[in-house]
């Protein structure tokens, strides 16, 4: 893209407003029809049109908060620096934020993508001791480079939001699988007529083992990769992000096997579980993991991790890992867990455990396949704001 750029400073391209502090005493400077943006409303989404408050048109006048034309850029300027949005209706910030209101020759969406992949620039000019913050000089003096004609702004900004909208709709996607996800466990989970609750002790081939207690180097394809409670994501699986090895002579006698399930024993991550995918490579589980294998005669590992995911053990977990200092569950207390389990005939329905596990493991599959599109288009929206905000 040929586009003639320079270097300007956001005081050049926008009045920067300062945040105010209405005074929070007073009930007629509430519930009116200005947005009353504070930090806490700002960086999950590019534009907002509504925040945690409103303030009246009284509460503007009669404080030292600043009204703010729509569709100018809030930013947080006190830690957390660097948080911002785009909001869509006429508003006022509180003194953790600043605003850039544009002037007509500039465009608002591209320089709120230019402000993010600037923002790590922008937070080195917080200071203060109590807290970190950037005074309205310097955040009006903070340089950018800037293509000098509007279409060429607005050329950008639209190649960044057709990607943003791709990233949003799949996220949606994503969360309507787990919420349909959600409504299945509770269905297909819940106790039934014939079903039995049973110990998970009673459900085991062997007494719960706990993992290696070494620490963690730095990977190396010739040592195995190790588990750690950390490398589990929230939905129980194996997280990639962050790969290490470990180096101990007794690393292979730690080794996931196909059934293998680990709770994390300690911490607040306490509870959270990952049943041992073979497709995730050879894996030595951490010592603050506690190792279970089910008798698949009685309770099939697949169908057991979903129980897992349920808020009936999440509660139980809350309830059994009260502590003074920090949370935990040892490997004797994790065997006391009640385990739901169909019957037929007096003897547990594998059968029925397959066909749920089945069900639930293919909203997964689903859910998989979207997150694998959102690490494309992230990953590819990050490379447009390389070419299109630097290179070029």
């Amino acid at each position: 893209m040929t586009t003639e750029w320079a270097y300007k400073k956001l005081g050049e391209i926008g009045e920067i407003i300062s945040g105010g502090t209405p005074s929070t005493g007073n009930d007629a400077f509430w519930n009116g029809d200005i947005l009353f943006v504070t930090p806490l409303d700002l960086g999950r989404e590019k534009e907002i049109g509504k925040t945690l408050r409103t303030i009246s048109e009284y509460g503007v006048t009669n404080s030292s908060a600043n009204k703010i034309k729509a569709d100018s850029l809030a930013i947080s300027t006190r830690a957390p620096i660097g948080l911002m949005s785009i909001v869509k209706k006429e508003f006022t910030t509180n003194q953790g934020c600043k605003s850039v209101q544009f002037y007509d020759n500039q465009d608002a969406q591209f320089h709120y993508y230019n402000l993010l992949y600037n923002v790590e620039h922008i937070k080195r000019f917080g200071q203060g001791t109590t807290f970190m913050e950037i005074s309205k000089t310097d955040f009006s003096n903070l340089k950018f480079r800037v293509p000098k004609s509007l279409p060429a702004q607005r050329r950008i900004a639209d190649i960044l939001s057709s990607a943003d909208k791709v990233i949003a709709s799949t996220q949606k996607l994503i969360a309507k699988y787990k919420q349909m996800k959600q409504g299945l466990m509770e269905d297909l989970l819940k106790p039934k007529e014939g079903w039995k609750m049973v110990r998970l002790g009673e459900c085991l081939k062997q007494k719960p083992d706990y993992g290696i207690n070494a620490p963690a180097v730095p990977y190396d394809n010739h040592l195995p990769t190790y588990l750690r409670i950390t490398d589990i994501t929230e939905d129980g699986y194996y997280s990639k992000k962050d790969i290490v090895s470990v180096s101990n002579q007794d690393a292979l006698k730690y080794v996931m096997e196909e059934g293998d399930l680990v709770f994390a024993r300690t911490g607040a991550s306490t509870g959270k579980t990952y049943l041992y995918n073979p497709q995730d490579g050879m894996l030595v589980f951490a010592g603050f993991l506690i190792r279970v294998r089910t008798n698949e005669k009685v309770l099939l590992p697949e169908f057991f991790k979903y129980q897992t995911q349920t808020p009936q053990y999440k509660n139980w977990i809350a309830a059994n890992s009260m502590r003074t200092g920090q949370p935990g569950i040892n490997g004797n207390e994790y065997e006391k867990f009640p385990v739901s389990i169909p019957y037929k005939n007096d003897k547990p329905n594998l059968a029925e455990q397959r066909r749920i596990a089945s069900i639930l493991s293919g909203i997964d599959a689903k859910i998989a396949a979207e997150q694998a599109v959102l690490d494309k288009y992230t990953l590819v929206k990050k490379g447009l704001m390389e070419w299109l905000l630097w290179e070029n």
